[in-house]
């Protein structure tokens, strides 16, 4: 998997972040994983990838962070996931994966995204390709994104 593919979703982590969250995200660190079978962390929102590059995005948080994100972007305290909660982590997964695939169109990689997914409480997922996970720190929590996008051939 290329770099750039991962490079795409930084920026718009960091800036849709503070947008609808109102606070800061930081970068920390980035490791490959190989493809094969893997836990998930307490929630995790997956959208799929299609067009030009294949494959999925997984954004995970653990069960506080998860309280907190959704209770920052439904201006309300959530004590336990709720539809609501869930749906605000769906559409904070939809608007960083829609900004990351505005950049990777500009890089002339035309995509498209399903609608976010969400599996709770550390579901076994297996994927094909290598993904990229980059972490990130903020006043809310730890998020991951999980990054396994290939280019689909003529």
């Amino acid at each position: 998997m290329k770099a750039e593919f991962v490079n795409a979703f930084l920026d718009p982590a960091l800036n849709i972040w503070k947008k609808e969250l109102g606070t800061d995200l930081a970068f920390d660190h980035a490791e490959g994983a190989k493809g094969g079978a893997f836990t998930t962390e307490d929630m995790t929102a997956i959208i799929g990838v299609t067009g030009q590059l294949k494959g999925n995005v997984f954004y995970e948080f653990n069960q506080e962070t998860a309280l907190a994100v959704a209770s920052a972007m439904c201006a309300e305290q959530f004590t336990e996931m709720t539809e609501l909660g869930l749906s605000a982590l769906g559409e904070l997964a939809n608007m960083i994966t829609g900004n990351a695939t505005i950049a990777l169109s500009a890089a002339d990689y035309v995509c498209d995204i399903s609608p976010p997914v969400i599996l709770a409480r550390g579901a076994s997922v297996t994927v094909v390709d290598p993904q990229i996970r980059a972490y990130f720190n903020s006043p809310l929590g730890g998020m991951s994104i999980r990054v396994g996008l290939s280019e689909v051939k003529d």
